[in-house]
């Protein structure tokens, strides 16, 4: 019965789709022919073996979820979006250490939803991605995880500061020492903008990158071997913001931030 029950669940694109048209309420043969783009004899045969399992019901001329077929859906429904999100990039997913994300939002890795890769132009290598930048100057504020130290970021993100955009960003120890040392008035001045915070991590990050604003998330991981090339995963889907928020927010609980007058201390 269980292996039955599954069948029905993930062995037809039009079954599992009426199922989760359903979740919004009840509807008539007409609506989800429209919805599902089918003809009513393909539909037909299909809802009869969602009714035979039990998942739907049919009353009043209208089809709807049965009280378990509503909680098996809803279930059902972050492990479909966790294999869309994976099938989408696989590759990346396979090929880069997601042992960098924390294990809770792991779990929820069914929420970086439309994902995509953004790598720069070959005449731009060593700079922002062109569609990253683009995006990034949109933005009415940027909470950045780097645990690499970039010119070009800090550059661009003094140049957001100066006029007004809200930016904070967590860098490790290691970067923060070198920001100083290298570039200790374009420091001082980012430091004493009101709009502009940065906070250190004590302990190593190991994911290359990650920017959330209010107009979207983007996330760079180191390869399985620790090397790491010039790309952006961007998402402007609220779900993926959401996400980003949650993982910016872990580390900040984890950092300390840091003052003009720390500078006098180094």
């Amino acid at each position: 019965m269980t292996t039955e029950l599954i069948g029905t669940l993930f062995l037809s694109e039009k079954r599992k789709n009426v199922l989760i048209f359903l979740l919004s309420g009840p509807k008539d043969i007409d609506e989800i022919k429209i919805e599902l783009n089918v003809n009513t004899s393909a539909l037909m045969t299909q809802m009869k073996i969602l009714m035979d399992q039990g998942l739907i019901v049919y009353s009043d001329n209208l089809y709807s979820l049965s009280v378990m077929g509503s909680v098996i859906v809803q279930k059902m429904l972050p492990l479909l979006n966790m294999l869309d999100t994976y099938s989408e990039n696989k590759t990346y997913w396979s090929d880069h250490k997601l042992s960098a994300i924390p294990s809770d939002l792991l779990d929820r890795m069914d929420e970086l939803r439309n994902c995509v890769l953004v790598e720069p132009e070959l005449h731009r290598l060593y700079e922002l991605p062109l569609k990253f930048e683009e995006n990034l100057f949109k933005s009415a504020y940027i909470r950045e995880i780097s645990s690499f130290f970039s010119p070009s970021y800090h550059s661009a993100y003094l140049e957001l500061a100066r006029k007004g955009t809200e930016i904070s960003i967590i860098i490790p120890v290691s970067v923060f020492d070198r920001f100083s040392h290298d570039y200790p008035f374009l420091l001082e001045e980012y430091l004493s903008r009101p709009n502009a915070k940065i906070y250190v991590y004590e302990k190593p990050i190991e994911m290359a990158s990650s920017v959330v604003t209010d107009h979207f998330f983007s996330f760079s991981l180191f390869n399985n071997n620790g090397v790491y090339h010039n790309h952006s995963m961007m998402s402007f889907e609220e779900s993926s913001i959401q996400w980003g928020e949650k993982l910016f927010q872990y580390y900040l609980e984890r950092s300390k931030e840091m003052k003009l007058g720390d500078l006098k201390n180094i």
